[in-house]
């Protein structure tokens, strides 16, 4: 074998340690992107369902629901649902693990006009969350991660978030016809 010279030597060092280097870097990169996942996995992946975690909330709390949503941990694929309930003109929050359907916490405080008058709105409504619910998810079929009520340009309605695969759609129904006003996916998150 050819006997290198000391030039030629260092040559090769130094791309073996930049070689060496660039893999490790690969390596802890690849490491990151797979522990990092989007919300409508993370929801995905957790054992309850939007659905169920209001029906938790509902026994822990007796009261109309107002809203509900996943909100994941970080960018890990555990969350949590948090169910907004209004009985006795207070508002109440439950949080519920969304992998276990464990009760985590419980917050309360007193509604304002601006949220009596929204509630007093719902209360109105010909169709309820629940039948909202089933007709949003009829229209997409995906895992639902965000419900609650508002009045959008006048008009009373529920806005669903709905996980589908790896993108997110936002539904609006009519709450009080139960007719779709809306549908489409939802724009791309780029907080990276």
């Amino acid at each position: 074998m050819k006997k290198l010279s000391t030039l030629s030597k260092s040559i090769i060092m130094v791309l073996s340690i930049a070689g060496v280097s660039t893999a490790a870097i690969a390596v802890g990169q690849s490491a990151t992107t797979k522990t990092e996942v989007s919300e409508a996995i993370a929801a995905a992946q957790s054992k309850i369902s939007l659905e169920q975690a209001i029906t938790i909330a509902q026994k822990s709390i007796k009261g109309d629901v107002i809203s509900a949503d996943f909100d994941q941990n970080g960018r890990s694929a555990g969350g949590n649902y948090d169910v907004k309930l209004v009985a006795n003109n207070t508002e109440y929050e439950v949080e519920v693990d969304a992998n276990s359907g464990k009760v985590l916490s419980r917050k309360q405080e007193k509604l304002d006009k601006e949220d009596m008058a929204e509630y007093k709105a719902m209360k109105k409504s010909k169709t309820s969350m629940n039948q909202a619910i089933k007709r949003a998810n009829q229209s997409v079929n995906g895992k639902v991660i965000e419900a609650g009520f508002d009045i959008d340009f006048g008009k009373p309605v529920y806005k669903f978030e709905i996980a589908k695969g790896t993108q997110v759609h936002k539904v609006v129904v009519d709450s009080r016809t139960g007719k779709i006003i809306r549908s489409q996916v939802e724009a791309a998150d780029n907080d990276d």
